[in-house]
């Protein structure tokens, strides 16, 4: 018993001897003068200098100060011209807010400090307002070309039984220049966009409420005591042909045009170009033509307003 009681006092004494926890080493005991060597630091991530031949587009609008342009397009051969207005406007907070006012109630959308259409507006004004104002995501050189964010021929109002036999499309954007300019730079680009689509409605297909083949008129018969001897011509029955034979059509919109951007001042110092749309082989009801812009040829013109119409201050109601 004695001797029980005397190894455990030992093995208590030892326990409180040693401060480390069961089954730790002890450390290696170093020379005097010793010194730990310095932790090597992680490397440091650098960015890429920026290039001097390339510039960055972007639109700078000063917070709660909103700008203003005009869109005229003037017809030609006939047609109706184009009248819009467009507000650009950076709110104390959320993303840029764009409204137009173009023959019809202002429409409004969102759109980022690229010009990229965000959130709002038809298809037609926001097709224009791609054209109008994206600019290249990346920093560009002077050559360097890139695409927007368009879709100018859309089939889908032709109805599920439109069969799409060919399908064409070029959409570039070029810098073609970048010349100095007192304290600024002039980025002078060009555009070259073209969208086809072309198919068939099969026979007796149903057209859509208010569009129509296009078909010569009915010939009408001869007036009685002419023609004598000859065959009497017959009046065509354009339905009965539509009945029998499928309905081709063709859908194309091109636009081409060129524009002086001022690089530190983040607006348009001019733009300008032609855009053109026609649908051949059916007339389209309003509203709902495979071509999602303006019909007809228009020559674009871009003015900058002194002020904002009182009408466009106030957000439109989105449709």
């Amino acid at each position: 018993m004695k001797r029980s009681l005397l190894s455990l006092l030992l093995l208590g004494a030892l326990a409180a001897c040693n401060d480390k926890p069961p089954g730790q080493l002890e450390p290696i005991p170093r020379p005097a003068g010793y010194q730990e060597p310095p932790k090597e630091e992680a490397p440091k991530r650098t960015e890429p200098a920026p290039d001097p031949n390339k510039v960055v587009l972007r639109w700078k609008l000063a917070v709660g100060t909103p700008v203003a342009f005009r869109l005229e397009g003037t017809p030609e051969a006939g047609g109706s011209a184009l009248k819009a207005v467009y507000v650009l406007q950076h709110p104390q907070s959320g993303d840029n807010v764009l409204r137009i006012a173009r023959n019809t109630a202002p429409e409004e959308g969102t759109f980022s400090e690229r010009g990229f259409i965000l959130d709002g507006l038809g298809s037609v004004d926001r097709n224009l307002a791609t054209i109008l104002l994206e600019l290249p995501k990346d920093p560009v050189g002077v050559g360097d070309t890139w695409t927007l964010g368009t879709d100018l021929v859309n089939p889908e109002p032709l109805g599920p039984n439109f069969n799409s036999k060919k399908s064409d499309r070029r959409n570039a954007v070029k810098l073609a220049s970048l010349t100095p300019e007192g304290d600024d730079r002039v980025a002078t680009l060009e555009y070259e966009l073209s969208e086809l689509v072309s198919g068939s409605l099969p026979p007796g297909a149903p057209l859509a409420p208010g569009a129509a083949s296009e078909t010569s008129p009915l010939k009408a018969a001869p007036e009685k005591g002419k023609g004598k001897g000859k065959k009497p011509a017959t009046a065509v029955d354009h339905h009965d042909e539509r009945s029998r034979t499928p309905l081709e059509i063709t859908s194309e919109v091109t636009f081409k045009g060129s524009g002086q951007f001022l690089v530190k001042a983040g607006r348009w110092r001019s733009w300008q170009g032609t855009l053109s749309s026609k649908t051949q082989g059916y007339t389209p009801a309003p509203g709902k033509s495979p071509a999602q812009v303006p019909p007809g040829t228009l020559r674009l013109q871009l003015t900058a307003l002194d002020s904002v119409p009182a009408e466009l201050l106030q957000p439109a109601a989105k449709k």
